[in-house]
């Protein structure tokens, strides 16, 4: 019995001179960081964030989110989302979401058939166009 409180003394002695990796919490790194915001869409949400992790706008869409989301400069927000298809795997998408800043869904458009399918990224153009 003693022998075992001294090994358990001794591994909680140990364990406490550990210092664990942070895991929870905002994590900063000023030697990276840069002004400006970070745009998001992690699922049906889209997320405006400032660098102190605080949401500055946020829009709602009846869709999982695909793997692009743009902020254009008129304050309109574009990005894919996930529909259902003949396609599957990462990255799929298969429709475009226009929504305003109030969060008004303005425009969509589905590429998505048994031939064809939006995958990844979308890229807006000088001339309107995606």
């Amino acid at each position: 019995m003693t022998t075992t409180l001294k090994i358990l003394g001794l591994l909680i002695a140990l364990s406490t001179g550990l210092r664990g990796q942070q895991t929870v919490g905002l994590f900063l790194n000023d030697s990276l960081a840069v002004n400006g915001y970070t745009l998001f869409s992690p699922n049906f949400n889209t997320y405006l964030i400032d660098n102190c992790g605080r949401v500055v706008h946020s829009w709602l869409s009846g869709y999982v989110s695909g793997s692009s989301v743009y902020l254009l400069e008129d304050g309109d927000l574009m990005r894919t989302a996930r529909v259902q298809g003949s396609f599957n795997g990462g990255g799929v998408g298969g429709l475009l979401e226009r929504y305003n800043w109030e969060g008004d869904l303005i425009g969509s458009y589905q590429y998505a058939d048994a031939e064809k399918h939006q995958h990844h990224d979308i890229e807006p153009l000088p001339n309107g166009n995606f």
